[in-house]
């Protein structure tokens, strides 16, 4: 039965309640298990609680994983809930237990750097993505050759190479920065290789395979774990889709539609060509492009904002834009911090520049530091047309548009294979998806779509346009005093008028009728649908560039 596939023995165990098929899958996995949730809770006896808890909840949802789903990864990731969920409440403690355990259980071939991570290894390991923390797993936890990772990843092997390094970079980062652990990724490597597993006692194998086939066994301690530990998978899953998904414009539409199921006709379905995109953002060392962003409201002009962008691993980004009306601004980061500045241009109209303010655009002609590369791509995302969110979230694999989403669709969405077309001279898979965000939790039932396109080029699998039609009811409750006089003095700040409460109280008459004339403007906009297309020209990548071509 040895040489089965985890998934073929899955669907033997869910087909029959096999003992045996069960019995092997725990003989394969349960060192991984115990010794994540040993690290968690500090504890020997606490920890086979929870291994037995994790293959209960496996044999549960035997039938449930999908084919994708790497299991020593999945596993692991619900040892690191169930753990968590067992010593709530007690986090200072058992992390004190934790750090003393695992300092008598270093590894001996590298024992100061198994040392420096030990404590917070399992921490850092919850803070990356899925499939970076599978990439992980199976690489230095299982040690497993390129080949067989690549294989259980699903990628071609030089791809699993780029994904196990940028994985370990981000891990080291998060050691860095978090604990101030300095190490290079070549002895992080080592140290997680040698010390992460070690052998579960003896018996506890047994123990394990009759809690997960009967389920009888259980205490009542046991019982309330998974359960728990159940109830936390499923948040986590909502929670993923929040991440994962469109944001209330343009971004995120890779991510997104990865998760759906419906398939096209003929030639890629619409899952593959999703995530051959994906896989050629991830494979790349920089990226540069430049394009325009059109915004339609019903009733209202066209109006355009171009751009420019340019990436590079690790950190590095600039994202320049210009809308019509003369608002200029940039995000950058040439490796010494990151920056959004905003640029007001040449407004006609004060009042009108003012309702821009108090609409939440900001201004400040000086550059802003912000705390990281997310909160300065995010907050320029509505300034710039959703340019400085869609292409930096494919290629960083983050969502950057987040703050600007309300709770967001849980669950799976259809995703489906469009009719191919041309974007200029580019021959393009055309994709596309409609969430509905009525359906989102603790959205009290709000209605709202988004309805994205994506045209993905085929000899580059880079997506080359974007179509959003986003649908909203909109809150047209009158704007406050505060929030108008305050747009005022901003405004009269910036043309460099005097703000004295004179001018203030001359102008407000006339800032709360162009306020009142916004509100009704966007909510008759955004009720009937605006329309974003994002078009991306001119791109070029792994062209080698240096910190000087991100300095703005």
């Amino acid at each position: 039965m040895s040489e089965l596939s985890d998934h073929e023995l899955l669907a033997e165990f869910a087909g029959g309640q096999s003992e045996p098929a069960f019995a092997e899958l725990v003989a394969r996995h349960v060192d991984l298990v115990y010794s994540a949730a040993q690290r968690f809770s500090g504890n020997a006896s606490h920890a086979e609680e929870i291994t037995q808890a994790v293959f209960v909840i496996l044999a549960s949802k035997a039938g449930k994983l999908s084919a994708r789903v790497v299991l020593s990864g999945w596993l692991y990731q619900t040892a690191r809930l169930t753990a968590a969920n067992f010593i709530k409440g007690e986090i200072r403690r058992q992390k004190r237990e934790q750090e003393a355990y695992m300092q008598s259980t270093l590894n001996e071939n590298d024992p100061a750097a198994w040392e420096q991570i030990a404590p917070w290894l399992d921490e850092a390991m919850g803070q990356l993505g899925e499939t970076d923390r599978n990439a992980v797993v199976l690489r230095y936890f299982e040690n497993k050759t390129a080949a067989e990772t690549a294989a259980a990843l699903q990628l071609t092997e030089a791809a699993a190479h780029k994904r196990v390094n940028r994985a370990l970079e981000k891990l080291r980062k998060i050691f860095g920065k978090q604990h101030g652990v300095t190490l290079t990724a070549t002895l992080l490597a080592g140290a997680v290789s040698a010390g992460s597993v070690h052998a579960a006692p003896a018996g506890l194998a047994a123990t394990v395979t009759a809690a997960g086939v009967n389920g009888t066994t259980l205490s009542a301690t046991l019982t309330t774990l998974v359960n728990a530990t159940m109830k936390t998978m499923t948040w986590l899953k909502l929670k993923f889709a929040v991440v994962t998904t469109v944001t209330t414009l343009c971004v995120g539409g890779v991510a997104t539609m990865a998760l759906s199921q419906t398939g096209g006709s003929g030639g890629f379905s619409a899952q593959e060509i999703v995530k051959h995109s994906r896989e050629a953002y991830a494979g790349l060392t920089s990226y540069s492009d430049s394009g325009t962003v059109t915004f339609e409201m019903p009733g209202q002009p066209a109006t355009t904002t171009s751009f420019q962008t340019r990436l590079q691993r690790p950190n590095l980004y600039r994202i320049d834009w210009t809308q019509e009306n003369g608002l200029a601004g940039a995000a950058w980061s040439a490796g010494s911090g990151d920056y959004l500045q905003i640029m007001p241009g040449n407004q006609a109209n004060p009042a009108a520049l003012g309702a821009l303010i108090a609409a939440g655009q900001g201004n400040n002609s000086q550059p802003q530091k912000m705390f990281n590369m997310k909160a300065a791509l995010a907050r320029s995302t509505g300034l710039s047309g959703t340019a400085s969110s869609t292409i930096p979230g494919a290629f960083f694999e983050q969502d950057l548009g987040d703050v600007f989403v309300a709770p967001v669709f849980s669950g799976r969405h259809p995703l489906q294979r469009e009719p191919d077309a041309r974007v200029g001279n580019v021959d393009c898979y055309v994709v596309s998806s409609v969430l509905d965000f009525s359906q989102i939790p603790d959205n009290g039932g709000k209605p709202g779509t988004a309805a994205t396109t994506l045209w993905i080029g085929k000899q580059d699998w880079l997506i080359h346009q974007c179509r959003t039609k986003y649908v909203e009811k909109v809150d047209d409750s009158a704007t406050s005093d505060q929030a108008i006089d305050a747009a005022i003095r901003k405004t009269l700040a910036i043309q460099k008028q005097p703000v004295t409460p004179e001018a203030v109280a001359a102008m407000r008459p006339q800032m709360r009728l162009i306020m009142k004339q916004v509100q009704g403007t966007i909510k008759s906009s955004f009720e009937s649908g605006v329309v974003f297309i994002q078009t991306h020209e001119n791109i070029v990548v792994n062209q080698r560039l240096s910190a000087a071509d991100f300095v703005r």
